[in-house]
């Protein structure tokens, strides 16, 4: 076959995709002539098509050797440079397209995207209205300029008029994403991903499908970006994260590690599998791996943190979680497992873990876990309970009800079983996810549930075990107590303190409720743990104080805390001729 027979077949086989066949071809062509540009281009884009950008640029800049006039072959450099993270050089390249034919718009809307992701808007903006000058219909110039202003309506109105264009629907799925509207993110990712294969669609639409729990749809998507990037790390993470079979979760973690041996993400997701498999030694080294590579990230501190306080080295994981807080201290996670390490090592160095507190207040003094830890160590009552439970249990709520199960909690079934069926209305105060609920709801009442955590309000939403649920402050609520109504609060009292004004507001109505108690304290007190106790005789006596004149109570054990049992009391508090 003639040389330039053999160049036309390969070019006819790559315009109807058959990229293997062309490569074939290609390649034959090499033996012969090592240096044709539009050869080595050529490949360049078969590599590119395949995600191969690292092989794609070595092609692209072996053409520019030889023709290096070529505005084309720059403009694909410029594209598997930006795909690697260069955006000095993509930027270079493209400069190089307008130098060589200014009227390249898709360069510059190229430009602009590289002055987008690099924080420069002004240049960004800039780029976009140059393309719009020479075309001012460009559709990807338009949605461009739309997402850096996070125009959505205007977005929107682009690809009504465009919906061939993929790109504005990934666009719209990331602005929608970022506002948390996961369903129409994954409605516009989806039309991405099905109008045009790019690994990105692909991923961002499994994405979606996992943050909206579909992890059976998810893997679809992340395979198909697979299929297209046979070496996609980022498809092999999400893969493994999807993947219910630890085993084969770990096949593909390490083989996103053979290919990229230092990826970040392979590393810390690997670490959380090994972790949840209680293989803590390897789990340890996959963290270390993931902090040398990352020293800066919160995340892997904190994991790490964690890890150690299993193994018991309390220090070296306070040490971890004062790192992740000073990096995130926004994160409220960060500061409960500051306070929770603490409490801990109060057990055994009461003075250090109270230095240690004392600093933190002092460099935090906003920080309410800092604040409640500190009143706990000095056995001081605090102001701040009700913002202290709210940001506690919304950090709480994801593991709640697995903790409580845990520690043997069975404090809302002794509940049930002491106060009977009741009729009529209930409010059920601190509901958290409904673990009272479920122990106490009857076809004939009536349960409405109140907490301040939108997070455990979410978890009890989900049963359906309540007629409705409300987020308030629960003294706040008890202002305007609908008449007749039954109150209960399970575990609740722990948090508040003096609940002697919470009494005064729920009386005459009928009340059930739980304390973990101490006979030794006068009245109350706030423990190194961040809860209160009380002394049983001081709750009859503030009840009877209110005018409850029928009380009953019952001595039990609410939870099991350091392989101890935690006692308390239920108590049943009614007025003279309350018979309900």
């Amino acid at each position: 076959m003639s040389y330039d027979n053999m160049l036309q077949k390969a070019l006819k086989f790559h315009q109807q995709g058959n990229f293997g066949e062309a490569e074939k071809l290609y390649r034959q062509i090499l033996q012969t002539a090592p240096d044709h540009p539009q050869v080595l281009n050529l490949l360049g884009l078969i590599a590119q098509s395949k995600g191969l950008h690292q092989e794609a640029v070595s092609y692209f800049e072996k053409s520019i050797l030889k023709d290096f006039n070529n505005f084309e072959i720059y403009f694909n450099l410029g594209w598997s440079l930006f795909a690697l993270g260069k955006y000095n050089e993509a930027a270079n390249a493209y400069h190089k397209v307008i130098k060589l034919k200014p009227d390249t718009k898709e360069a510059y809307n190229s430009l602009g995207e590289i002055y987008a992701i690099t924080g420069n808007h002004r240049k960004a903006e800039e780029m976009f209205h140059c393309a719009l000058n020479f075309d001012p219909s460009y559709p990807e110039a338009l949605s461009n300029l739309a997402y850096l202003k996070n125009d959505i309506n205007e977005l929107e109105k682009i690809y009504h008029k465009h919906p061939e264009h993929s790109f504005t629907a990934y666009q719209l799925a990331l602005l929608f994403q970022k506002k948390a509207d996961l369903n129409k993110a994954l409605d516009y990712a989806v039309k991405a991903a099905q109008n045009t294969p790019i690994e990105s669609y692909q991923l961002l639409a499994g994405e979606l499908h996992l943050q909206n729990h579909h992890p059976e749809s998810a893997k679809v998507y992340f395979c198909e970006a697979l299929q297209i990037n046979p070496k996609s790390v980022t498809a092999l993470i999400n893969l493994a994260n999807a993947e219910p079979d630890a085993k084969t979760a770990e096949k593909m973690y390490k083989q996103a590690l053979d290919i990229s041996p230092r990826d970040f993400d392979a590393h810390l997701n690997y670490a959380v599998l090994l972790h949840n498999q209680n293989r803590l030694s390897e789990a340890l080294e996959e963290y270390r791996k993931a902090v040398t590579i990352n020293p800066d990230s919160s995340e892997v501190s904190h994991n790490l943190g964690i890890l150690q306080r299993q193994m018991g080295e309390f220090t070296q994981a306070l040490g971890l979680f004062f790192n992740s807080f000073s990096l995130n201290p926004n994160n409220p996670q960060y500061a409960l497992d500051i306070a929770e390490t603490l409490t801990i090592m109060y057990a055994e160095q009461p003075q250090q873990a109270q230095q240690v507190a004392q600093r933190w207040l002092e460099q935090y003094p906003d920080n309410i876990f800092a604040q409640r830890i500190n009143a706990a160590f000095e056995n001081k009552t605090t102001d701040t309970d009700s913002k202290y439970s709210q940001q506690l249990f919304d950090v709480f709520a994801p593991t709640y009800e697995q903790t409580m199960q845990d520690i043997n909690y069975i404090l809302p079934l002794k509940m049930s079983e002491f106060i009977g069926d009741i009729l009529g209305t209930i409010i059920d105060l601190g509901c958290g996810t409904g673990l009272l609920g479920e122990q106490i709801k009857r076809p004939h009442n009536h349960i409405i549930g109140i907490d301040i955590s939108e997070q455990m309000l979410q978890k009890a939403k989900n049963k359906n075990i309540y007629d409705r649920l409300e987020q308030v402050d629960i003294i706040e609520y008890c202002n305007h107590l609908p008449p007749q109504a039954f109150v209960t609060a399970a575990d609740v009292m722990g948090y508040i303190g003096n609940i002697e004004p919470l009494l005064q507001k729920i009386y005459p109505h009928p009340f059930a409720f739980s304390i973990a108690t101490d006979n030794k304290c006068s009245n109350y007190t706030l423990l190194p743990n961040g809860r209160y106790v009380y002394n049983k005789q001081y709750i009859h006596d503030i009840l009877t104080r209110c005018g409850y004149q029928n009380i009953s109570s019952k001595d039990c054990v609410l939870r099991i805390e350091n392989g101890q049992d935690v006692l308390g009391t239920i108590f049943l508090a009614k007025g003279k001729n309350d018979e309900s």
